[in-house]
């Protein structure tokens, strides 16, 4: 009778589940971005569970909050903000955000560097990094009075002096300043590439005959 005895079948194979969607890890200095796909996953009411996209006017919409702008916000922010405003209504309001899809994080590179133009943001990104990218300086730049321009959290132009000669020297008082999503490094030209520009442009070009001599301009800016 033993030999003739069946195995049990154990307990039935769980039914095909749907794969979990890919969630993106965002560092502590991140910040929302139109087009971000948020997953918003609260403990207590999982009825409030949602997946939301950042519209071009950088809001949402939750349950029971209602509309709430978060384009700019760092997910830290953006967790509190939630939480208080569904404090009145909700017991245990307590929930994690995750960017479950990310736009192309990016800054835009520009001025006196071999070669300006956007760069994708992966990972922690500094000034200095971002100019290295961009193939370092020209003999032209005036690395002193490098510029980031940003937008603030109310929309506003912000404007952040950046020393990349001091940087580059590792001065202690001149920290390479991180970037954030849609920064731009701006990097002038110098005082002496100008006048070597005006003289190009406004003396030796114009006359009808050469000038017979060559010049050149010292660190001075004193012509030789």
């Amino acid at each position: 009778l033993s030999g003739c005895a069946t195995k049990s079948a154990g307990p039935p194979a769980p039914a095909e589940e749907m794969p979990a969607p890919v969630v993106v890890a965002a560092d502590a200095s991140y910040r929302v971005a139109r087009g971000d796909e948020l997953n918003f996953r609260f403990f207590h009411t999982p009825e409030l569970n949602t997946v939301a996209t950042v519209r071009p006017d950088g809001r949402v919409a939750l349950p029971l909050a209602g509309e709430i702008e978060v384009e700019g916000l760092p997910m830290q922010a953006l967790t509190a903000k939630v939480e208080r405003l569904l404090s009145d209504q909700v017991r245990r309001p307590q929930v994690v955000i995750n960017v479950q899809g990310a736009t192309t994080r990016r800054v835009f590179v520009g001025g006196e560097v071999a070669r300006p133009g956007m760069q994708p943001i992966v990972g922690p990104l500094t000034v200095l990094q971002a100019v290295l990218v961009a193939e370092g300086l020209k003999d032209t730049a005036q690395p002193r009075q490098g510029l980031v321009l940003r937008r603030g959290p109310k929309g506003e132009r912000v404007v952040l002096p950046v020393d990349l000669s001091a940087v580059m020297s590792g001065q202690a008082d001149a920290p390479d300043l991180p970037l954030q999503a849609y920064d731009v490094v701006v990097v002038p030209r110098s005082g002496i590439s100008d006048l070597n520009l005006w003289i190009d442009q406004y003396i030796r070009r114009v006359l009808p005959f050469s000038l017979g001599f060559s010049y050149t301009i010292n660190k001075n800016g004193v012509v030789q």
